[in-house]
């Protein structure tokens, strides 16, 4: 089978008699053109969103390494701890099946609904690996300091 990429010009007048195409975005009164420009928005934001998180992280965890201060590891933890509850609470869906009552086994599915988000998540703990050993040592440290002043 082959594709004619050609119209010949009176095929094109007589496609396009009686209405006009509307494109999304452009204010179609359809519910569902209304819909889907909504959700268009709301994931690029969201896209958007990730990025601006992970230029942040980049940037907090080049100022820790520069500057290892409790205000650059607060800033540094916090970035990460946010971005590890945007990507979990956006790219998971949990399911359970099964529990009756003769058969009270439930299983849990797990299943991965945006791996855009879960590979920049991975992405960004392998790359920021020796920040997060850091972090973790000094989260240690502050811990036996605690301990040692009680």
């Amino acid at each position: 089978m082959r594709i004619n990429d050609k119209i010949s010009s009176r095929d094109v007048d007589k496609k396009t008699g009686k209405g006009s195409l509307l494109r999304a975005g452009e204010g179609g009164s359809s519910p569902f053109v209304q819909v889907l420009s909504r959700r268009r928005t709301e994931i690029d934001s969201y896209e958007q969103e990730l990025q601006d998180l992970k230029d942040a992280i980049d940037q907090a965890g080049t100022d820790l390494e520069k500057e290892p201060t409790v205000a650059n590891f607060r800033a540094f933890r916090c970035l990460v701890a946010d971005l590890a509850k945007k990507v979990t609470a956006n790219a998971y869906r949990l399911e359970r099946v099964g529990g009756t009552t003769l058969n009270p086994r439930c299983f849990e599915i797990i299943t991965v609904i945006d791996r855009e988000a879960d590979s920049l998540l991975r992405m960004i703990m392998t790359e920021n690996r020796d920040r997060l050993a850091i972090t973790n040592k000094i989260m240690d440290l502050k811990g036996l300091i605690v301990d040692f002043l009680t």
